[in-house]
């Protein structure tokens, strides 16, 4: 149950946003086997410098539903190791998990991610950004792999569901930091 949450954690937290969703948002979800296969993308008024700034500033994950401590280590130029941790309820159940993931950034194009230490067998992907006349498209790609004795059918319910409402999030967090122009993006 708690490596399911995980997932969940990652994906799909009870929302306080509208009941709308984000204009232009596309989810897709995808199973073969038990590997899960996640696409997500959004088109944001944030330059492709914010929008890349925005997606490096993983502290800033606390502002998310759910997400109580996000803390960071940056372990060279282009490596961050990321530690969260959230409460989340699912059902009937709430839990609190904890995660540790690695970063790969690419200036400003790409940042690629792994679970060094987590409840999932796998899970890893990247953030894309890529520029568009009115900002920027951010990209999700990404594969996970439960581990948990919950039935896949039950787990694909949420993950098609709560991908939907994670990303909604992630994209309005976005807007609302439109006016908050890094620095290091005016030059």
């Amino acid at each position: 149950m708690k490596k399911f949450i995980l997932f969940l954690l990652l994906i799909a937290t009870d929302m306080a946003w509208s009941d709308t969703h984000y204009d232009g948002l596309q989810v897709n979800v995808k199973r073969n086997g038990d590997l899960y296969t996640l696409n997500a993308s959004f088109d944001t008024s944030l330059s492709s410098c914010a929008a890349y700034r925005y997606l490096t500033d993983y502290d800033a994950a606390k502002d998310l539903p759910g997400v109580i401590e996000s803390s960071t280590n940056r372990e060279s130029a282009n490596k961050v190791k990321v530690e969260r941790t959230a409460d989340e309820h699912v059902l009937f159940f709430y839990v609190r998990l904890h995660s540790v993931m690695e970063y790969t950034e690419i200036p400003f194009d790409k940042i690629t991610f792994s679970q060094l230490r987590g409840d999932s067998k796998v899970f890893e992907g990247s953030w894309d950004v890529e520029p568009n006349q009115q900002g920027s498209t951010i990209r999700f790609k990404g594969l996970w792999q439960p581990d948990t004795l919950i039935p896949l059918f039950i787990i694909d319910h949420f993950a098609k569901n709560g991908l939907i409402d994670r990303f909604d999030a992630i994209a309005r967090l976005a807007e609302k930091r439109k006016d908050m122009q890094p620095a290091s993006c005016n030059s």
